[in-house]
């Protein structure tokens, strides 16, 4: 498939554009992917292997069906493979070390701040908060450095 021009032009007045041009995803060594498309081979999220779902593999969002959609497409995408994950809860194999520890080491070590669900509260209340200052059921935040702030700050 291939974008072909139609030959009608128009112009719109505009402050900002961005220019956003495709997507392909990446193989991952051991996890089944499809070349030619760019994503896991997959249905509802499972990743397939020769048709056959592969235990305790799943994907989302571009990944899974291609550089399309927008964040509405995204979320019931999630829904999609999160439900599929429920389905399959009984049937994946526990963690063979059920400890957060060494991803919390890692994250620490590359400097990677970490927010939790609290920090997620937080943000959540402060976002909320600013929009009915302003008439609006919520602001986002348009800094990384707001977001954290808000973060760290006691409900």
């Amino acid at each position: 498939m291939k974008a072909r021009g139609t030959g009608e032009m128009e112009t719109l007045k505009c402050g900002l554009v961005f220019r956003a041009v495709g997507h392909r995803g990446v193989p991952i060594p051991g996890v089944p992917f499809d070349e030619a498309r760019g994503i896991f081979p997959n249905q509802a999220g499972r990743i397939l292997h020769q048709g056959k779902a592969v235990p305790g593999l799943y994907a989302v969002g571009w990944i899974k069906r291609g550089p399309t959609g927008l964040i509405g497409t995204n979320k019931a995408d999630g829904i999609e493979t999160v439900d599929s994950i429920l389905a399959d809860l009984s049937e994946i194999p526990p963690c063979p070390e059920p400890d957060s520890a060494p991803i919390h080491t890692l994250l620490s070590n590359r400097r990677i701040q970490v927010v939790s669900y609290e920090d997620w509260l937080r943000i959540d209340a402060a976002e909320i908060a600013h929009g009915e200052a302003k008439g609006k059921p919520r602001e986002k935040f348009t800094t990384f450095d707001a977001l954290l702030d808000a973060a760290r700050k006691p409900r």
